[in-house]
């Protein structure tokens, strides 16, 4: 390949990888129209499945005790009485329905979960990640979202109140990178899965067979879009993000919740994708500008100026799309967007180099591998 191609090349792969970035901040950005809000509270059956202490936080329980309060069906799923949300969920709120007891699957979290999706009761049953401070207005307005048509409703968990700088770049994954992609895909018809809250009718469940329908694919929440999409219905990310408050976190947990969730995506048939993430990436973008210039033979202060161009552009566009979800963008959390980009290499690197994936001490990878049992009938 020639000079002049190889120019040519380093500048295109530099826009298509600017443009990814700009397009998928456009098309995130602005929430949908909310739905009218048609549940009264006690429709909701909540389901919270927590594991040791951590999980169990003060607001968390807070927010779990004030729907109780409000008139929904409140869920608490432990594995053991032993475990430590259990004390500290006492401690605060005393009369909390506690399902004590685990399944024997390949996936640890639904065989705390399962209980609790066969306990549910009410017309509409939401499963909330540990730690999101889920109001009742979020809820009946993620809920609202539910129709004849739309089956299942993801809202997206929004990190927020990142104490240290390792917190900040897990916001910087959550907020900047996962939510702006899945909101994008979402928005041009695509169906995406994630965690947060998921909500769906109580009716859907049973036909996708209960917790069943959880663990038809290695993660729980692409498992259930797959299998309420196989009914026929659509599935769509809410317009609300609830808050999950990150307070401190430590560099190794955050990154290796990472490598878990990337080793996850490539068990799954979006594979493609996720290989294809980094290679569009702010680092590989911009070494592919920068490379471009240099074969133009512009000099050390021009190269300079084009990685800046380069950095600030990518950095707006992040910006643009938390300024327009209501979403906070200042210096700390550009400099964790930006080591989040530098990383995006490292990581898929990782990734690819194991086959272990780390859920709380538990290989889920493993497990899948091992037990064969997560491909139960298509739902009916």
């Amino acid at each position: 390949m020639t000079g002049g191609a190889l120019v040519w090349l380093g500048l295109a792969w530099w826009a298509a990888g600017s443009a990814v970035q700009w397009l998928s901040a456009a098309l995130a950005r602005t929430p949908g129209p909310p739905a009218r809000m048609r549940h009264r509270p006690d429709e909701f059956s909540v389901v919270a499945p927590l594991k040791g202490a951590a999980d169990a936080s003060p607001s968390y329980v807070a927010s779990l005790r004030a729907l109780s309060q409000a008139g929904a069906e409140v869920l608490i799923c432990v594995a053991s009485i032993d475990d430590g949300a259990v004390e500290a969920t006492r401690a605060i709120w005393p009369e909390a329905l506690l399902l004590v007891g685990a399944d024997t699957t390949f996936n640890p979290k639904m065989n705390n979960v399962r209980k609790g999706l066969e306990a549910a009761s009410r017309p509409v049953v939401a499963l909330c990640d540990a730690g999101i401070a889920l109001g009742l207005d979020e809820l009946r307005e993620a809920a609202a979202g539910l129709s004849d048509k739309v089956g299942l409703v993801l809202a997206l968990k929004a990190a927020d109140e990142a104490e240290n700088f390792a917190a900040e770049l897990e916001r910087a994954y959550i907020d900047g990178h996962q939510a702006r992609f899945l909101f994008a895909a979402d928005r041009i018809g695509i169906a995406v899965a994630s965690g947060g809250v998921t909500v769906m009718a109580h009716e859907t469940l049973q036909r996708i067979g209960n917790w069943r329908g959880f663990n038809r694919w290695i993660a729980d929440d692409y498992s259930v879009t797959r299998a309420v999409r196989e009914l026929g219905l659509e599935t769509r990310l809410g317009a609300i993000m609830p808050r999950l408050p990150l307070g401190r976190r430590g560099w190794r947990d955050v990154w290796l919740r990472q490598v878990r969730w990337a080793r996850t995506r490539l068990r799954l048939p979006v594979w493609p994708l996720v290989l294809w993430e980094p290679a569009i990436g702010g680092a590989v973008s911009g070494i592919a500008g920068a490379a471009a210039l240099s074969g133009m033979g512009l000099g050390a202060a021009a190269l300079t100026v084009g990685l800046i161009f380069h950095a600030g552009l990518w950095l707006a566009a992040e910006k643009w799309f938390m300024a327009g979800r209501g979403l906070a963008f200042g210096p700390r959390a550009a400099a964790a967007a930006f080591v989040r980009e530098a990383l995006a290499p490292l990581l898929m690197v990782q990734a690819l180099g194991g086959r272990t994936i780390d859920w709380r001490g538990t290989d889920l990878g493993g497990q899948w591998r091992s037990k064969g049992d997560g491909m139960p009938e298509k739902p009916v």
